[in-house]
C-alpha cells in the first residue's frame, strides 16, 4: 500500500541514489545534473507541502508545485521517483489522482514540460487529466519536451 506523507532529506537521499534512468536523464536534459539537488531544490520550493509516496516505509516517489515567482496562482507540478514506482502502477496512479486535487489547490493553473522520452512521466500526467500543450526544445542538450497544464 502506498502512503503519502511530507517530505524529508531523508526521502530525498534514497530517491536521489535510486532514481530512476528516464527522471535522471530528464533531469539532466533540462539542465540540473544532480538528482539530490534537484529534489531538495523542488522540496524547499513546492508549496503548499513537498511529499513522498512510500511502499513499506521506502521512499518511491517525490511530487510537489512550485509556485511561479511572477505568478504565485501558476505553478510547476513535479514528479521524480524509483524504478518501484513501476511495481506498483495502479496503486501509484490511483493515490496520484486523489491527492492532486489538494496540491494544486492553491493555484489557478499548474503546468510544466516533460522529456519526450520520459513515457512513465507522460502516462501519469495524461491519468491525472492533464492537456499537452505543444512539443518544444528545452535545456542544455536541446532535447524535446512536451509543454502541459491543467486549469483548477
Amino acid at each position: 500500500m502506498i502512503v503519502i506523507s511530507a517530505a524529508d532529506q531523508t526521502a530525498a537521499s534514497s530517491i536521489a541514489t535510486n532514481m530512476r534512468r528516464e527522471d535522471l536523464n530528464e533531469i539532466q536534459a533540462i539542465g540540473v545534473p544532480d538528482p539530490h539537488e534537484a529534489l531538495c531544490k523542488g522540496m524547499a520550493q513546492s508549496k503548499p507541502e513537498c511529499y513522498v509516496a512510500s511502499v513499506k516505509e521506502v521512499p518511491i516517489a517525490m511530487f510537489g508545485v512550485v509556485p511561479f515567482d511572477d505568478e504565485p496562482k501558476f505553478g510547476s507540478i513535479w514528479l521524480l521517483g524509483t524504478d518501484q514506482i513501476k511495481e506498483v502502477p495502479i496503486s501509484f496512479l490511483k493515490k496520484s489522482r486523489k491527492v492532486l486535487p489538494a496540491i494544486i489547490e492553491p493555484y489557478e493553473m499548474v503546468c510544466n514540460v516533460v522529456d519526450k522520452r520520459n513515457e512513465v512521466h507522460i502516462k501519469w500526467i495524461k491519468w491525472l487529466g492533464f492537456s499537452f500543450i505543444r512539443e518544444t526544445i528545452c535545456g542544455p542538450e536541446n532535447r524535446p519536451f512536451y509543454e502541459f497544464a491543467r486549469l483548477n
